[in-house]
């Protein structure tokens, strides 16, 4: 290389250095304004009946205000349906625990629904609802506010949901409201999903439609004898707390019953189980050609029915039994981000039987039963292991469901119904989330996160093909995070590295891992979005470092099932064992300076790993950390370590407050002072027993709930972390 060539490649490589300077320093601002680069993409994306377009969410780029749109296939054109009002919304209560649970910080135009025959389109905005006549456009005010959870009838002519705590329908033609139930309080509302349900058993309804349009199954939720908790504002102690009823383990749940009530109006017909022994409501399922169905469980969770009622007398016959001594998961997906697939059981259009998924073989699979519950096979092969199911085309007798075949990421295949090998639809590494139109077979939309770092939703023909891409105004990432993926230890744990971009070979650097560590989450896959944000804490000076241990969903029943009735010993030192075998592979990685950090399940997993093992972790951030389980609810929290008043001990073993006193090592607690789903007072806990014993501890109370919707507040987050770990891991 000649001198002039040496001094443009030092003043090029002097020019990225300080341009990846500056990109850390900005990154957190940049990730937190656009949501890691996913404001501005298509949510929600659904087939019209006819094949011929689709509907989808989208928002600008930096703004969180979502429009209906319509992208017409064969034209490759899109069009604006509905877009977010300019004013302010303003939710109720009952609506902002209801987005909480649904884990929704959008707005504007947050969901809609299709008619069967696809003529019309319920669209939703805060708490007032419209219609949308298709393919014409024109839209049409639904009269009345308030409106809660509502639903569009199969046929298009109604809408039913909840107002003032009872349940409501309006006939679009005439306007004509009726009030169906009765007596609905905020103790005891009549439309609305209890709280286990929307928070921990992945069900936001509380009204369905019968497919004929003629009836409606609602729940009827009795909060009164569960806890009272009330959540007050520091900022504004002039206001009066709110008030939340919520079941901490081993305390009362709402009771529930499900009634079945006229469209026209009309006496309820109360829905008759044994709701002692099976509590939960798990899914209510009702079908064009099937049985109305539920799925009930235990409060343990260890036995599911589903049910067949009779809609004339409200009386249940048992389909079909599962078990399991630890506890039963009631889908595959959900711990992958899978969205797109349809609830079970789905019954087959004849009522001649239905499909299930299952676990009981130790791995995922979908089965046919007969309309009287028995297993007639398998329909998966063993060697695709079950994630969703995502559409039954009858005419071909095609099966086409999800699989993870690799752990890291997700794939479309189809089976016949009947059984046998299966064939690739969409394989791209990565992963995939399919969503199908029940009326049309011919085009699916597959949301494809691609190991190359692509993000899309591509629409595709019945043979795979891609034959159109929906419009993104989201701005795209200045790089896509460099994932080392690896195995780690014996066990061959799932696990991944991030190094700064700037990072020079051989360079020891201070580690960082970053940890979720529980039940119903998989960090480890082949998507590198998802890292966008570890990334931009590696570009601070640090290698960030992901494992799966056990106890994390995706490899098999008895991989989970490792923590039942102790959440921590198993994966902590899974973790460490991760750890260790990582440096001896990327020598990089300094052993001497070593941090954790986690959220939610992670935080608690942070708090326990920074004061149980020093020896290991030199620093901790724990954000929004459980720190007693036994102030945490009921339907999660009993599933993994029963319940309180049986199982003390799992309770004792699993509590942080139980090594408090031992913490030898920085750690900064941070918390939203008004998080409902983990309370603050787990944070108020630890820091009492720290001061107790005498332990440091820094402190950062942050306003809001347990998300961080708000891109300053998330900003500021994200680089405490980074300037906290890099004062301790020097």
């Amino acid at each position: 290389m000649t001198p002039r060539a040496q001094r443009i490649c030092l003043a090029a490589l002097a020019a990225t250095t300080i341009g990846l300077a500056a990109h850390a320093e900005s990154c957190f601002q940049s990730l937190a304004e656009t949501r890691n680069y996913t404001l501005g993409q298509p949510r929600r994306a659904m087939p019209t009946p006819d094949g011929h377009s689709v509907l989808f969410l989208r928002s600008g780029p930096r703004d969180t205000k979502l429009g209906l749109y319509a992208y017409d296939i064969a034209s490759h054109a899109e069009h604006a349906l509905a877009q977010p009002a300019a004013t302010p919304e303003h939710l109720s209560t009952e609506e902002k625990a209801r987005r909480e649970r649904m884990r929704m910080t959008l707005t504007g135009i947050t969901d809609f629904t299709i008619s069967d025959d696809g003529a019309r389109v319920l669209v939703s905005q805060a708490d007032h609802l419209s219609t949308i006549a298709l393919p014409s456009g024109q839209t049409a005010p639904v009269p009345g506010a308030g409106w809660i959870g509502p639903h569009l009838s199969p046929d298009g002519t109604q809408v039913a949901g909840v107002r003032d705590n009872n349940v409501h329908v309006t006939d679009l033609a005439s306007g004509q409201d009726r009030q169906l139930t009765t007596g609905g309080t905020e103790t005891v509302p009549n439309g609305l999903a209890d709280f286990a349900a929307a928070e921990e058993l992945e069900r936001n309804d509380g009204i369905w439609w019968s497919p004929d349009s003629q009836f409606l199954v609602y729940e009827q939720a009795d909060s009164t004898g569960v806890e009272k908790h009330f959540i007050a504002d520091p900022e504004h102690p002039s206001v009066q707390p709110t008030e939340f009823r919520y079941p901490r383990a081993g305390t009362d749940n709402a009771k529930l019953r499900l009634g079945i009530v006229p469209r026209a109006g009309g006496k309820t017909v109360w829905i008759t189980w044994d709701n002692t022994t099976y509590p939960y409501v798990a899914r209510v399922v009702w079908q064009r050609g099937g049985q109305l169905s539920l799925v009930l469980l235990t409060r343990a969770q260890t036995s599911e029915l589903v049910m067949e009622v009779d809609p004339q007398t409200g009386r249940t016959k048992q389909l079909w039994q599962d078990t399991d001594p630890a506890w039963l998961d009631l889908e595959a997906g959900h711990s992958l981000g899978i969205a797109g697939g349809k609830e079970l059981p789905y019954w087959l259009p004849d009522g001649s039987g239905f499909l299930w998924a299952a676990e009981r073989a130790g791995a995922w699979q979908l089965e046919l039963h007969h309309a009287d519950g028995s297993l007639d096979h398998a329909i998966t092969p063993a060697d695709k292991p079950y994630v969703a199911f995502n559409d039954l085309n009858l005419a071909t007798g095609i099966v086409t469901f999800t699989a993870n075949p690799d752990r890291l990421g997700s794939a479309l295949y189809q089976v016949p119904l009947a059984g046998g090998p299966a064939t690739k639809l969409a394989d791209a590494p990565g992963m995939h989330d399919a969503s199908f139109n029940d009326r049309n077979h011919d085009i699916l939309i597959d949301h494809a996160q691609g190991a190359d770092g692509s993000d899309a939703y591509n629409v595709l023909d019945p043979h795979g093909h891609v034959v159109a891409t929906l419009p993104s105004k989201a701005e795209q990432p200045p790089s896509v995070p460099h994932v080392e993926f690896r195995t780690a230890g014996d066990l061959q744990m799932d696990a991944l590295v991030l190094r700064p971009f700037a990072a020079k070979p051989g360079q020891h650097l201070p580690t960082i891992l970053s940890v979720y560590g529980g039940p119903t989450d998989k960090e480890v896959r082949r998507i590198p979005r998802a890292y966008l944000e570890n990334q931009c804490l590696a570009d601070h000076g640090f290698i960030v470092a992901t494992l799966d241990a056990r106890g994390t969903p995706g490899r098999g029943r008895d991989w989970e099932r490792a923590t039942k009735y102790d959440f921590i010993d198993v994966p902590l030192q899974d973790q460490i064992d991760g750890l260790q075998a990582l440096a001896r592979a990327v020598p990089e990685i300094d052993l001497n300076r070593v941090g954790i950090t986690g959220w939610s399940f992670g935080g608690y997993f942070t708090a326990m790993a920074t004061t149980r093992r020093p020896d290991v972790f030199h620093a901790g951030v724990a954000g929004a950390p459980v720190i007693d389980f036994a102030d945490y609810d009921t339907a999660y929290t009993e599933r993994y370590l029963g319940d309180p008043r049986t199982s003390p001990d799992a309770y004792r073993v699993s509590n942080v407050l139980t090594h408090a006193a031992e913490l030898s090592r920085p750690l900064l607690i941070m918390h939203g002072v008004t998080d409902d789903n983990v309370y603050f007072e787990n944070s108020v806990k630890l820091t009492q027993a720290l001061l107790a014993a005498g332990k440091p501890y820094r402190l950062l109370l942050l306003p809001g709930t347990h998300q961080l919707p708000n891109p300053a507040i998330r900003t500021r987050v994200d680089e405490a972390r980074a300037a906290f770990f890099a004062e301790q891991l020097k």
